[in-house]
């Protein structure tokens, strides 16, 4: 029996014309093209936003603040790295500093002086060394080998020079100087050569601790052999200063203690300044030491005192007799207006390259003035003494002070060529 359906001939034919009627589908959608689409347009907004980011990273990370100076080790106003204190200036208006070119006229009347003013130079270099300047080779705040308003170690790169010798050398620059205060323990506490009033000379009160200071100096030299183990219970200063020479003329007793750093805890009277080292003899042959201190200049060499002069004589005596030179008695000098005259001491024997150990101890006892001169005289064939000669231990410039000598002590050859000694190594009292 035939279903009431209709005919499956007419199925077809309605299929046919429903898909008649359907409108044709573009290629690049038959493609998917539309999905490609939004997909691109994510991608490109993940990309614009991550170069956004790059880049507003980089810029902030960058940035530096323009008024910030930085600060560094050397020649300014610390000398040292300030991390603490960052100091600030407003940057100067560079536009200002482009004006056109002035003339500097002088408004004196008796001085009609008329300068032309520098060319103006590009700003942009300018600009730059005004922000940055404040660093290593600027005119900053002094930082590395800058310019500043203080004087350190960035400025000329020089330590602290004085007639006691230098700062921050070694062994090879010169001969070590170590500085001692009799008054007082290592502790800071005072001694019985403290005295009632250690910084005023010729004080009735300062008789005993004078007499403490000769007893105790006098075991040093003679009863210890020059022993810095014996003064470990003296207070010392923490710097040590490498000296060249010793020739220091009439200066205030507070120079030691100021050249050392410690003016404020030593008054000016019965300290010892205690230089020791080893150098070589520049030539052979024979030469002698010959000077003079106030209060007292005494030499070892080789291990056996070999000058004792000044005011004071702890080893050899008025009679200037030495001992462990076979009992030698000196009795030549060298004129000066010091006081006292240049004293000689024992010719020595040395030959060239010879390392030899060196030391030289000066002190101050009442207070006052002080001084101390120290030289040599090469001998002449016919025994006698050549003239003096500066002891040196470096052939550089001289300080301007003693550069040509000085009149107290005429007639010194203070370059000393063909007789400087020169510096093996220090020996440095701990």
């Amino acid at each position: 029996m035939q279903s009431p359906m209709s005919d499956p001939q007419d199925k077809p034919e309605e299929e046919t014309s429903v898909l008649a009627s359907r409108p044709r589908r573009p290629l690049w959608q038959r493609l998917g093209g539309e999905g490609l689409t939004v997909s691109i347009a994510v991608h490109l907004l993940l990309v614009l936003l991550a170069a956004f980011w790059v880049v507003s990273t980089i810029t902030t990370g960058g940035k530096k603040d323009p008024n910030t100076f930085a600060t560094g080790a050397g020649g300014g106003n610390g000398g040292e790295r300030n991390t603490k204190d960052r100091q600030k200036t407003k940057p100067r208006n560079v536009k200002a500093m482009s004006k056109s070119p002035t003339r500097i006229t002088s408004k004196s009347a008796t001085n009609p002086l008329s300068v032309a003013a520098l060319p103006a130079a590009p700003m942009s270099p300018i600009a730059g060394g005004l922000m940055s300047g404040s660093g290593s080779k600027g005119f900053g705040g002094g930082a590395g080998g800058g310019i500043g308003s203080g004087i350190g170690g960035g400025r000329g790169g020089r330590n602290f020079v004085s007639m006691f010798g230098a700062k921050g050398g070694t062994g090879s620059y010169g001969i070590a100087g170590t500085f001692y205060d009799f008054k007082q323990t290592r502790a800071g506490k005072p001694t019985s050569a403290m005295g009632g009033k250690p910084e005023v000379f010729g004080d009735p009160s300062n008789s005993a601790a004078i007499g403490a200071y000769n007893r105790e100096v006098k075991e040093f030299l003679v009863d210890k052999n020059f022993s810095v183990s014996s003064l470990s219970d003296k207070f010392k200063a923490p710097d040590v200063l490498f000296a060249t020479q010793i020739f220091i003329p009439p200066c205030p007793a507070n120079a030691a203690p100021k050249a050392y750093g410690v003016e404020k805890q030593v008054k000016p009277s019965r300290w010892v300044a205690h230089y020791k080292g080893a150098v070589k003899a520049p030539t052979s042959g024979q030469f002698r030491f010959v000077g003079s201190g106030d209060d007292w200049l005494v030499v070892r060499w080789n291990g056996r005192v070999a000058l004792d002069s000044g005011y004071q004589h702890f080893v050899t005596g008025e009679g200037n007799v030495y001992k462990q030179f076979n009992s030698q008695k000196c009795d030549e000098t060298h004129r000066s207006s010091l006081g006292k005259p240049m004293r000689c001491g024992p010719w020595i024997t040395v030959t060239a390259g010879q390392e030899v150990p060196i030391e030289i101890v000066l002190g101050e006892t009442p207070g006052g003035t002080f001084y101390a001169m120290l030289c040599i005289e090469p001998r002449a064939l016919n025994g006698k003494g050549e003239g003096l000669k500066l002891l040196r231990f470096a052939d550089g410039p001289l300080p301007e002070q003693i550069a040509k000598g000085h009149p107290s002590v005429p007639n010194v050859d203070m370059e000393a060529k063909g007789w400087i000694f020169t510096p093996v190594r220090a020996a440095i009292a701990r």
